[in-house]
């Protein structure tokens, strides 16, 4: 009888490379995305509220709403901006819920259209208690809704949507909130926050599936896409950070937020980016981090860190020169 070798393992019948595990993991991953992103439908469901009755119930408990003569005119202008906003949502998501063949994205798409049409009616419905006209939009938000709106690739319609006015949504309703100049008008922002944070979710789940896909000059196409909504929310915004203080919100502060959060969706979607194992070190193929390289330093160009007053005369001239030049831009594009 031959003696056994404690070194020696004698050969397994298992084959080698283990195929089975590594496709199991896969396909494992694959339905784990699949179920979030259906989540975000059913957690549509569960969390919709039902806006004239809300409404209704913070007009009963504060009254009619009034604005005080100080605030009157910069509130009408924001709301004119969020107000045209969700219906441009409203009418994206809508769009991406026809096109999308993805069956839970779709249903996710759906349950944001659902979302935005109430956010528009109840903000409708208040300004209509409020009894004021409401303003017309500026040419340059005008020209960046409909820019994302008439952009004919999916991945354009959700880079503009879910990554870069969702989060510049949630930062104006976070701070709207807390600045209480109506508090009906408080009252009804959180709900509005909720439902716009969970809307980021789509992008976060669904575009990786997209990005991984695109071609370098498909690529390179959504980075200038993305590029030049950027430029134009900046133009929109330089002329507003009047209303902002006017209203007590920090222009700053929210755009720091607004940096923060899409800061974060990218890096959740890198981890949700489908079937690439080295999806973090390549990045997000055509999506420009505004949280990285020159987004801070844009930041504190139009948001001195320590406030304009305090900033170099250079560049406080090269801030009004900017603002000059978006308040005709605005105009122009009316």
């Amino acid at each position: 009888m031959t003696q056994k070798r404690p070194w020696y393992r004698a050969p397994t019948k298992t084959r080698w490379p283990p195929y089975h595990s590594v496709e199991h993991s896969i396909e494992e991953q694959a339905r784990a995305r699949l179920d979030r992103l259906e989540q975000l439908y059913h957690k549509g469901q569960n969390y919709a509220w039902d806006g004239r009755q809300v409404l209704a119930a913070l007009i009963q408990e504060h009254g009619e709403p009034r604005l005080a003569a100080d605030v009157k005119q910069p509130v009408l202008q924001l709301l004119a901006v969020l107000l045209w906003g969700e219906l441009a949502a409203w009418a994206i998501s809508a769009d991406l819920a026809e096109r999308i063949d993805d069956v839970d994205a779709k249903m996710a798409a759906t349950s944001q259209a659902h979302d935005e049409a109430r956010h528009f009616y109840v903000l409708r419905d208040y300004l209509r208690a409020v009894g004021e006209p409401v303003p017309r939009l500026g040419g340059v938000a005008r020209t960046l809704l409909v820019g994302i709106m008439e952009a004919e690739s999916l991945v354009h319609k959700l880079v503009g949507m879910q990554l870069l006015v969702e989060s510049n949504a949630l930062s104006i309703f976070r701070a709207l909130a807390d600045a209480q100049v109506e508090p009906v008008l408080s009252g009804l922002m959180p709900y509005y926050e909720r439902d716009e944070a969970r809307h980021v979710g789509l992008g976060v789940m669904y575009l990786p599936q997209l990005l991984s896909k695109l071609s370098r000059v498909e690529a390179a196409q959504l980075a200038a896409f993305q590029l030049r909504c950027v430029a134009l929310l900046i133009a929109g915004g330089l002329p507003m950070r009047e209303t902002f203080r006017a209203l007590g919100m920090e222009p700053r502060k929210m755009a720091a937020k607004t940096v923060k959060l899409q800061n974060e969706i990218v890096g959740q979607m890198r981890v949700h980016r489908a079937d690439d194992d080295d999806g973090s070190r390549r990045g997000i193929a055509g999506i420009v981090n505004p949280g990285r390289g020159i987004g801070p330093k844009i930041l504190d160009l139009v948001h001195p860190p320590n406030g304009e007053d305090n900033a170099s005369p250079m560049h406080r001239a090269m801030l009004k020169a900017l603002t000059r030049g978006a308040r005709w831009a605005d105009r122009t594009l009316a």
